[in-house]
């Protein structure tokens, strides 16, 4: 999932738990990584500064990154994916 955003903006944590990857991703930048309860794992990308390290237990509403902006574009956007046991799932149906 792209979300468009503005300058500034920070990535927050979605739920409880511990950051398993914080750094560097090809063709993703910095990329944030949370492990939550019931093997779901939440995943922030485009990151421009990352706020967090790795083995950090982060709350609900932690800041993890700052968002970047889009090499090709003025836009700013965070990808926010959720993987439950590894596996896409649409994070529509999760987060209400």
């Amino acid at each position: 999932m792209l979300l468009a955003t503005e300058a500034g903006a920070k990535a927050l944590a979605v739920a409880p738990g511990e950051v398993r990857f914080a750094s560097t991703m090809r063709q993703l930048g910095q990329v944030v990584i949370v492990h939550h309860d019931n093997n779901l794992q939440s995943v922030y990308a485009l990151c421009d500064k990352l706020l967090v390290k790795e083995s950090t237990t982060v709350s609900r509403g932690d800041p993890l990154c700052e968002v970047g902006q889009s090499v090709t574009s003025q836009r700013y956007d965070l990808l926010f994916d959720l993987r439950q046991a590894g596996k896409p799932i649409d994070p529509r149906q999760v987060l209400k």
